[in-house]
């Protein structure tokens, strides 16, 4: 199981913002860092130390939340959970989309997008942001995650790339008109 790639699978895609299975935080923990780039053994030797085991990946896939690369459940759309493509450079290459109209909605979406860029661009350096996000309740802790992702992404993709984020993020951390 140590050389295995895992993916989520679209149910697994789901879970993480939908949160309709009681999953224990340290397995919700493992199932938010499931990339599709990193062997099991990478990321129990990351998270050992908050009790994460193989039995922790056995729970995720008898959910149907990840599989294993060449598995029938790694289908097109669990392996489109793994992005090719590097991160914006500019923010006008970035896709814009309304700003959300109220403050649930705002939350849903710094959440996916802290799910979604954190991994992307830190990788395993970023659990512990990844853990903060988990915990997040308020705007006001979104706020305060904004400022450490932006000083991580400053120093792993560069200004620009740092830039087109902040920009974003700005924008999902307005207050809804």
């Amino acid at each position: 199981m140590r050389d295995t790639v895992f993916f989520k699978t679209e149910a697994g895609a789901q879970e993480i913002t939908a949160r309709q299975i009681r999953l224990h935080p340290r397995v919700r923990s493992l199932l938010v860092l499931i990339d599709g780039k990193h062997r099991a053994g990478e990321l129990l030797d990351t998270l050992q130390t908050i009790g994460v085991t193989e039995d922790s990946f056995k729970e995720l896939i008898s959910h149907g939340l990840i599989a294993g690369a060449g598995t029938p459940a790694a289908a097109p759309e669990a392996v489109a959970d793994a992005p090719d493509t590097e991160m914006p450079l500019a923010p006008a290459e970035a896709p814009t989309q309304a700003a959300p109209a109220d403050e649930q909605e705002q939350r849903r979406a710094l959440y996916a997008y802290f799910n979604l860029h954190i991994r992307e661009t830190l990788g395993l350096r970023g659990f512990m942001l990844q853990l903060q996000v988990e915990k997040a309740e308020s705007l006001a802790d979104y706020a305060a995650i904004r400022d450490q992702f932006l000083a991580a992404a400053r120093k792993s993709k560069g200004d620009m790339a740092a830039a087109a984020m902040q920009a974003e993020l700005d924008r999902l951390l307005a207050p809804p008109v």
